[in-house]
Formats: C-alpha cells, sequence, structure tokens
C-alpha cells in the first residue's frame, strides 16, 4: 500500500496494462477512456473522492485477465491510494476481513454500473442530462462539459444546447 501523488492528467494506468492495482482516490478526480474503431477518444467513466466512484479498478479486465482495454488518467493533480491486488489477496488466509475491501469494491463497481446504465440507456438527450445531474451533480462542476458529452455519447453541441436551457 502506497500513497503517490500525478501531476494534472498523469497517467494512472495504460492502455495494455495488466490490472493488478486498486487506486483509491483520496485527492483530485481522474477519468478514463478507449479508443474507439474510428480513432476517437471515448470517456467511459468518472472518478472523484467523496463518490461512488472513488475506487479506480479495472474490474472487467481483471476478471477477464485481459491487459487495459482502458486508459486512466487524472483530470486535476491527484493522490492515490494504490494497492496490489495479489498482496490484498495473500493478507485474506491471516486477516479474512480483508475479503471485505474485495467485497466493497464489488459492491461499489455494481452501484456505479446500475446508476450508468440507467442514465445511458434514456432514449434523449435531455433525459441523459437530468438523469446524470440528479444521479452525480457534482460531476458537473468537476470535468469539462466535452468529457460528459463524451461520455453520454452526444455531441457537445448538443450537450451545450441542453445545458444552456436548463
Amino acid at each position: 500500500m502506497k500513497f503517490k501523488r500525478y501531476p494534472r492528467h498523469g497517467t494512472i494506468f495504460g492502455i495494455g496494462e495488466r490490472t493488478n492495482t486498486i487506486a483509491l482516490l483520496v485527492e483530485g478526480s481522474a477519468y478514463s477512456s478507449m479508443l474507439q474503431d474510428d480513432g476517437k477518444k471515448r470517456i467511459t467513466s468518472f472518478h472523484y473522492s467523496g463518490s461512488l466512484s472513488e475506487i479506480i479498478f479495472n474490474y472487467e479486465d481483471y476478471l477477464e485477465d485481459n491487459p487495459s482495454q482502458k486508459h486512466y488518467q487524472v483530470y486535476e493533480e491527484s493522490v492515490l491510494l494504490l494497492l496490489d491486488v495479489s498482496a490484498v489477496r495473500r493478507l485474506y488466509e491471516e486477516f479474512p476481513r480483508f475479503y471485505q475491501l474485495e467485497l466493497m469494491i464489488v459492491q461499489q463497481n455494481l452501484l456505479y454500473a446500475l446508476k450508468n446504465i440507467h442514465i445511458l440507456q434514456a432514449n434523449a438527450s435531455n433525459e441523459k442530462i437530468k438523469l446524470l445531474r440528479q444521479s452525480f451533480p457534482k460531476l458537473l462542476q468537476l470535468f469539462p462539459y466535452s468529457y460528459i458529452a463524451s461520455y453520454l455519447g452526444i455531441h457537445r453541441n448538443t450537450f451545450n444546447k441542453v445545458m444552456s436551457s436548463i
């Protein structure tokens, strides 16, 4: 377990890396992105302290034992607590309560995923934005609208138009 300070736009995990670290966002904000088939970057998640998304862990690629398909980076200068997954698992035998850490991560990932599915399945752009504002109001204060529009799958001009009418 170690604390690490990242400079603005610093990389936490890169595409192609093996997932072997759990990061807890202590200060700051971060996001993940993927490259689409057309080469454009698509935002896939947001992370900030004091929220359901403060744990940064590519659980999907970890479970499938694949190199990461996502790039994780901090948006602003941030402090993260890094935990080596294999070291935590070795503690299970001696300290079974550490297993609760993994269950907590799974639970938070599930809640976050369910909220995101609800938001992303909305048909209209204004409905997606409304649901996002209800579920993650701080997100709109922390990240640029272009990032949020990318995440929602909305053109940034459409996003700006809807936001100006709210």
